[in-house]
Parts: structure tokens; sequence; C-alpha cells
């Protein structure tokens, strides 16, 4: 007994009060007594009975049984009707209060305390289940699947909102129906409709089934995700069938998307590089089992960072939609064309004899000359050079395909632009090109092993009475895997075409650093010349370089005067403002600058106002004949003479026999670099 609370609604006094001592001696506990309906309405709201005991029968304008209705359609009080009327009108009346209990007067105390016992347990009970109705029904209404309950044969008993919107039909109109005539799932593997032919063929495990396309009451297309369960009742009999649907129209649409775009360039709308690679590999694959004859075509626009620097982003991505029309006008459908860089679009010709690929590649050379790009008001010509691969069964990998694509379009820029070259592993200059390929791998794993060494030549003044500083060169050499010396010649070209220079250049600048800080505890010479280290064009245009430099001369705890970079004529003139941003931000730290090769182009006067170099390197070139030559003589005098005048110290290079040092002593050349001073030798 746990004091349940229980209102009297009896207009007996006598018997009210006899029923309260009865009660009371059961252990409950009776809130209140009420003689009328009114009153016991408003009881069951201020006393919040667990149950309430009603006699039919009362005075006033409102009966038990009205009393009651009240009651369980506000507060859901059980009821239980105590009456000494039995007639079948009372009876029915009461019978849609649905009470917990009828008891007649008189009544034995047994039968009672039994009845109210039975109906505060029921009431337990369906309390219980009412808020799992509504703890599923809030489930069915909030999740994101659409939830449909159907009986064994396959009648519609439930709908949730999800499953309305998916189907366009309200629960409403859909109840009682067939399943099938509300929802066509046409599973397309399986080619039937799941739900047509009657229940499926569901067992302990749901049915899954994958991208249905359903058309559903509104006529709208929907693409779902779903499962079918069978609900069980007892002894693995079925009760009915639940179909869960997700809607996956907007994933699928987004994931087709996103497909596309990680397949496609965007500027373009042709394939990209990945899935140009993608399509080359499976085209390769099955050549293996074929006699198929196809060719790969790489095409590169002429001169078009020209029309991107002179015109802007703009106009370069308008050039490079043209050329992508050409290219799709210029090949069949059944032929694969992708962007594979920035101003490089490649295509794969199927089906397609060499002859003929050579033929589609002059049809696009004359595609693109005939119809000129024109930007606001100017107009530039458009060729094209083009590299083209035959493919047959013989071809190797993908990657290798693409290098000699590759290579035969570069060769077609480098012979001037608007070539056709194709490619042939016997070439000499496809031999030659190779060989650099092979330089990369080369580079790349001496930078991973840490097989780059560094050599030093000096640089000393020729006039000892002027007290300059002695310098030297820092030089680089890599090991190869057999040990022996690769000079720079065989490697800086490869190094230069495929950028990597400035991993080259910050592998250099680390570890000279490092070297003069040891030289210098050593008590080593070189460890007090001014040490001239070299950069390429590229390093120019890297900004995180200066702070690299800056990070490596502090942790040695070095001065930056101790150090020169020399850049090339060419980077800084091709990099001029670039160039001299990165130039004065190191002048401002102390670092000083050489200009190098200096003259090799003689254009270059104009520039020294605007670059604030310390030194000036006069090219090779022209030191070497100095003795024998009035005219390289006298540009050798030129170029010291504006260089001191600018207030330049000057450097010849090359100097290789001991008349060639008499003659720059004799023009007033600050310092002399070359074999016949000092040979490059090992730092260490």
């Amino acid at each position: 007994m746990n004091n349940e609370k229980i209102l009297i609604v009896e207009d007996e006094k006598i018997i009210a009060l006899d029923l309260q001592r009865r009660l009371e001696r059961f252990g409950y506990s009776v809130v209140g007594m009420a003689a009328d309906g009114q009153d016991a309405v408003n009881l069951a709201k201020d006393r919040e009975p667990d149950i309430i005991l009603m006699d039919i029968m009362l005075a006033g304008n409102m009966d038990g049984i009205e009393a009651a209705k009240q009651i369980r359609k506000k507060y859901a009080i059980p009821v239980i009707f105590l009456t000494a009327y039995t007639d079948e009108k009372t009876l029915e009346r009461a019978k849609e209060v649905e009470p917990f209990g009828y008891i007649l007067k008189p009544f034995k105390e047994r039968e009672l305390y039994t009845t109210i016992d039975i109906a505060l347990y029921k009431n337990s009970v369906d309390r219980k289940l009412r808020k799992q109705e509504r703890l599923f029904s809030a489930i069915l209404h909030s999740i994101n699947d659409g939830i449909i309950a159907t009986d064994t044969e396959l009648g519609i008993g439930f709908m949730n909102p999800v499953a309305e919107d998916i189907t366009g039909w309200r629960e409403a109109a859909a109840k009682g129906r067939h399943a099938s005539t509300v929802l066509a799932l046409q599973d397309p593997r399986l080619q039937r409709d799941l739900l047509a032919s009657g229940p499926p063929l569901v067992d302990e495990k749901p049915f899954f089934f994958n991208e249905v396309v359903i058309k559903n009451n509104l006529g709208q297309t929907v693409i779902v995700d779903g499962s079918i369960t069978r609900l069980h009742e007892k002894e693995n009999s079925a009760e009915g069938f639940l179909i869960a649907l997700r809607d996956i129209t907007e994933m699928k649409r987004m994931s087709e998307t996103i497909n596309y775009q990680a397949s496609h360039d965007s500027l373009t709308g042709l394939s990209n590089r990945e899935e140009f690679s993608f399509k080359l590999n499976e085209l390769i694959k099955n050549l293996r089992s074929s006699d198929g004859h196809h060719a790969l075509l790489m095409i590169d626009v002429d001169r078009f960072k020209a029309i991107n620097d002179t015109c802007g982003v703009l106009a370069g991505d308008e050039l490079l939609r043209q050329v992508a029309q050409h290219v799709l006008a210029n090949i069949s459908r059944k032929d694969i064309s992708a962007r594979v860089g920035g101003d490089e679009f490649a295509i794969i010709l199927k089906d397609c004899e060499l002859e003929d690929s050579i033929n589609v590649a002059r049809r696009l050379q004359e595609a693109a000359a005939a119809r000129k790009f024109v930007w606001q008001t100017t107009a530039f010509p458009v060729t094209l050079s083009l590299g083209v691969v035959p493919l047959s069964r013989e071809s190797e990998d993908s990657h290798s395909i693409l290098a000699a694509a590759d290579d035969a379009c570069h060769l077609s820029k480098e012979e001037g632009g608007n070539k056709i070259n194709v490619f042939r592993v016997e070439d000499s200059k496809f031999q030659k090109r190779r060989g650099e390929m092979e330089w990369i791998a080369k580079i790349n794993r001496a930078a991973e092993e840490n097989r780059f060494v560094l050599w030093y030549q000096p640089i000393v003044p020729l006039d000892p009475a002027m007290g300059f500083q002695p310098k030297g060169e820092v030089l680089i050499r890599l090991v190869n895997a057999d040990g022996s010396i690769a000079r720079p010649n065989d490697f800086i070209p490869a190094a230069e075409r495929y950028n990597l220079m400035p991993m080259v250049d910050r592998w250099v600048v680390k570890n000279a650093f490092a070297s003069y800080r040891l030289l210098a505890e050593r008590g080593s010479p070189i460890g007090s010349d001014l040490m001239s280290i070299n950069l390429s064009g590229p390093s120019l245009l890297d900004d995180s370089l200066v702070d690299t430099i800056l990070y490596e001369v502090r942790k040695n705890g070095l001065e930056p005067s101790s150090f020169c970079f020399e850049i090339t004529e060419t980077a800084a003139i091709q990099n001029l403002s670039w160039a001299t941003r990165f130039m004065k931000r190191l002048k401002d730290e102390g670092f000083t600058f050489a200009l190098d090769d200096f003259g090799s182009g003689f254009s270059s006067f104009g520039y020294l106002k605007n670059l604030p170099v310390d030194y000036l390197k006069i090219d090779g070139s022209l030191v070497q004949p100095i003795d024998e030559s009035l005219v390289a003589y006298t540009m050798v005098e030129s170029i010291n003479s504006i260089g001191h005048v600018m207030g330049i110290k000057t450097i010849a290079e090359f100097v290789k026999s001991e008349a060639i040092r008499k003659k720059l002593i004799e023009i007033g050349v600050d310092y002399a670099q070359g074999y016949h001073i000092a040979e490059p030798a090992p730092m260490f």
C-alpha cells in the first residue's frame, strides 16, 4: 500500500463518511469529498487524487457520468463508478467515460478494495504505456527518416511527417491503402517493385535497399535508401512491417557534384589531371589484351604567361576557356580531353593512327591561329605547341607516357613554339631530356639522404693595398650513389628546369652557415672570409626564404655582414621588383649582394641604379679573351668603370692565366676568381 490519494464523490453524507472510514482503514488517504458534479471537477483539479470513487446520481445539474467525463478529459484521473443504478441506458453512458471499475451498492469491503487496487494498477500501466507512446511518437516525428508501419498485407497504419514529405501523401489519406499504391519502390538491381507483389521476404534481419528512385504523389523524383523490417508478435509470426526511408536526393546530388568537381577542371569543364591519369591507366590496361592504336596529345599555349601578366588573370582564364573550346570542337565524342596544368591540355585520341593524330594536332593549331584572342582593344595571336605519343600494347605505364608527352611538348615550345614533336625513344633530343628527368630522381634522393657536399673557391683582391676583405664562393656538388662526384653542370640544369632549385638553395644556405661557424671555431682562414652564396631566380620570389636565412644566421650566432648572396643578372632583371624587395630586406639586416654573370646581355646598366648590389661579377665570357681581344678588354674596362662610379666593387670570374690577371690589374678590377687563382676544393 502506497497511501494512494482518493477523492470521494457522494451526495449522501453518511455513505461518504462510511466510505472514508473504510478506505482509511485499508491504508488509503481520502483527500476530499464532494456532493455534486461541479465540486468533484474542482476538487479533482485542486487535490490531484490518484483515483476517484464517483456516485453516478448526484444532486445538481451535473451527474457523476458528466463529471467523470470532464475529469478524464482535463486531468486523466481514473474513475470508479459507485452506484445503485444498473439500467442499460446508464451503463452505456458510463462506458463512454471508460471507467476503471463499476461497483454496485451495496458492496462488500473486499470487493471495494480489490476494485480500487486493480484500477490503480491498471492506471499505472496505462500511464507507462502513454508515456512510451508519447516518447515513440516524439521519436518517430522528429527523426530524419520516413517511417511507414503496415499490417501483414501491407495496409498502411501509420506514417510520420517525413514519410509524408517523401511520398507526397498525408497519413489520413494513406491509411488503409496498400503500401505499393503510396510508395513505388522500383529496385534497379532487382528490376522489380519491392512492394507490388506482396510482402517482401524479410527474415530475422531487415531487407535493405539503396538508391531507389521513386516518383511521389506530388510528381517529384526522390532518391531513397531504406529498409523493410518484419514486426514480430509471438512465436515468430508477423504482426506487420516497418518501412524506413531516407531521402538521399540532395546528398546524391551533392555527391555527384563533388565527384564532378573532383574529376573536372572548374574553369574549362574538361577532366582534370587526376581523372585523365585514371582513364589513361584504364586505357593502358585494355591495350595489354588488344591490338588497338591510340595517341596522346599534350598541348601548351605559347606565350600564355605574357598574356596573363599583361592583361591579368581574367584574360588568362578566358584564353584557356577558348583553347578548351578548340579542343572539344576538334575531337570526337569517344576521345578524352583534360586540362592537366596551368596552360597545358591533354587529349587521348582513341583508335587513331599516328598520321591521323598529327592531323588532329595541326587542326588544333589552325583553329587557335585562325581566331586571335581579343581582350578589350588588344588582339593577341594564339599558337600551340604540341607533343604526340603513340599508344599501343608496348606502351609503358601512364607516368612514363605523360613524361614522354611532356618532353615532346616542351621541345616544341623550346624550338620556338607552334611546333609538333612526335616522341621517339631513339631520338637524341629526347634522350637528352630523359637524362634530365633521371637527374630529378637523383637530386631528390640526394636531398633525402643528405648527399650534397659544399666546395669552396677563393675570390682574392687584386690590389692588396686596397685592404679588401678576401672572399670565397660556396659551390655545391652531388655525391652519386656509387660515391663519385657530380659537378653542378651535370644536375643544376635539370634542377632549374623542374623547379628544384629553391630546395637546393635552402640546403646550401642552411649548411653554409653551419659550416662557416665550424670553420671559424677551428680557426680556418676561410672562417674569416666574406662568404658568397648563390641564389637562383625562383628563390627571389620566395618571401619565406628571407625568414629562413635570418633564422639560420641567428641560430649559428653569425654576423650577416660575413655573407654575400650572388644572383644572376638574368634572374634579377626577369624578376626586378621581387629581386629588389628581396635584396633590400636582407641588406637592411647587414647582408651584401653580388650581381653574377654581369655583361652577358650588356643591357643591364639601366637596372643597376635600382638594384642594391655591392659587387659586379663580370661574366667569364668577357674576361677570358681580354689578353687577346681589344673589344673584350674595352667591355670589361667599361663595366669596371661604371661599377666604380656607382660605388660597386667588381669581380672578374674565369681567370685562367697570369696574363688575364695582369690585364685585370691594369684595368683596376677589384677581385679575381678562377682556376689560375685557386681551383674549387671541398670545404672540409
